[in-house]
């Protein structure tokens, strides 16, 4: 696997992913300035983005941080010169985003049920960006937007690009804690993500992982926690 395959792997891959390797991915290794974290948050616009995105992942200076990815893996043994690479921010971003945007029926059908039960209430905590205005091909491009239909199962869908917050920062838990009247003590939280779960965690939430791929675990899980099925009616997972 080349410098560009690996790039493109890894940034397709899960965001947890991505911060686990912080030493040897400059999408990550930007920290909060970074392109990625300043669009979750709605600071820059998605063209802009694509620009940044492009031009942190293309620095020539990730030859040196992927070298020692290598070192670290135990796959430096004859690796010559490094060769440079020009990324396409915008390719590679809407390839990211077409791999997310297939939804779980499984995880689907869990909502619905907690939601027909009334006794609980199901609040979506998202790290998002916003998507251009009247532009139908870019739009597509991304893998669509997010059906209206699931977004208003949940009694509150919070989003980083309008809160100004993204996970796993604890203030944005805290603001979704609030908003709908819950101690985090109270709250089950679902993610895929290690690093958003150990944040949750730390603030005295129940953490559940959803894998992709294979959400049944975590379905399985959330129902004992709830003490009701959500599993009757649950097609096959599509992920």
């Amino acid at each position: 696997m080349d410098y560009l395959e690996t790039i493109s792997t890894y940034a397709c891959k899960t965001y947890e992913d991505l911060e686990e390797h912080r030493s040897s991915l400059t999408l990550v290794h930007q920290g909060e300035s970074g392109a990625f974290q300043k669009l979750e948050r709605g600071e820059i616009k998605l063209h802009d983005f694509y620009a940044a995105f492009g031009e942190q992942l293309s620095d020539p200076r990730n030859k040196e941080v992927y070298r020692a990815y290598l070192k670290k893996q135990g796959r430096e043994k004859g690796v010559g010169d490094i060769p440079s690479v020009k990324v396409d921010g915008r390719e590679l971003f809407q390839a990211m985003m077409r791999e997310t945007s297939v939804a779980d029926e499984r995880i689907f059908n869990a909502i619905k049920q907690l939601k027909a039960s009334g006794k609980f209430k199901v609040a979506a905590l998202t790290n998002n960006f916003e998507y251009p205005d009247n532009d139908l091909a870019e739009i597509e491009a991304l893998g669509g937007k997010l059906p209206d239909e699931l977004r208003l199962l949940f009694d509150e869908f919070i989003e980083s690009r309008v809160v100004g917050l993204r996970k796993p920062d604890p203030k944005f838990y805290q603001h979704a804690c609030k908003l709908i009247g819950v101690q985090p003590s109270e709250a089950i939280f679902l993610d895929d993500i290690g690093m958003n779960l150990r944040a949750a965690k730390a603030l005295g939430m129940s953490t559940i992982q959803v894998m992709m791929g294979n959400s049944l675990p975590a379905v399985e899980k959330l129902q004992e926690l709830v003490k009701l099925d959500l599993l009757s009616t649950a097609p096959a997972s599509k992920l």
